[in-house]
């Protein structure tokens, strides 16, 4: 993957949109170790989105997630993020849904974010065939010479959890949601995010509001 947030928005085809389920999302996030330097990115995701959650005017939030170091299941699951990381790069695949292993679709959350030790693709994906719904969520091991700073890292996680939350790409490439996105500028704001466009604000309450 190359270092700009153009290329997680492009090749991110597996994500699929669908209506919202339970009020408050909850997370399962396993991570390789507890000094993964992804985690600080992942919290202020999930607060970048918990405060546009209440400024679009939802009841709705992203709970704390749960986070398991090291779980016997991340062999299993890197072996399913892996595949499904493949096929989002195999035009004659991406119409294909592999049914998760029992062991992943058996995991408790609503978001299920996984912390991948492997250089492929960051992607969000809702598993076929688990109820209630389940969203996987990987975030990559940056190697080489990608961008592997706070600011890009942040912009991943939270775009991933807004296809979470219901959110397609659009066509604003200076929005978080972009699809294809432009580099992000090297002295982007330090605790920034690239904005919501008026047609996601419209989305989340499409998707989260009181019918």
């Amino acid at each position: 993957m190359s270092t700009r947030l153009a290329t997680v928005a492009l090749l991110l085809v597996l994500c699929r949109v669908l209506p919202a389920w339970a009020a408050d999302h909850s997370i399962l996030l396993l991570t390789p170790t507890a000094e993964d330097a992804r985690l600080a990115a992942v919290d202020k995701a999930i607060r970048f989105w918990n405060e546009m959650l209440v400024d679009v005017g939802l009841d709705l939030q992203l709970a704390e997630p749960e986070i398991v170091i090291q779980s016997p299941v991340m062999r299993t699951l890197e072996n399913y993020a892996r595949d499904l990381a493949m096929r989002a790069t195999q035009a004659s695949a991406r119409n294909a849904e592999p049914a998760p292993p029992d062991a992943v679709a058996n995991l408790d959350a609503d978001i299920v974010l996984l912390l991948s030790r492997q250089n492929i693709l960051s992607f969000a994906w809702l598993m076929p065939k688990v109820s209630p719904r389940r969203y996987l969520v990987v975030i990559r091991q940056v190697s080489g010479s990608d961008r592997a700073d706070d600011v890009v890292q942040r912009h991943v996680v939270a775009h991933e959890l807004g296809h979470a939350l219901g959110l397609p790409h659009n066509n604003e490439s200076l929005a978080l949601m972009c699809g294809p996105c432009v580099p992000l500028p090297d002295k982007f704001e330090a605790e920034g995010f690239l904005p919501l466009t008026d047609g996601d604000r419209a989305r989340l309450l499409e998707l989260h509001g009181a019918p």
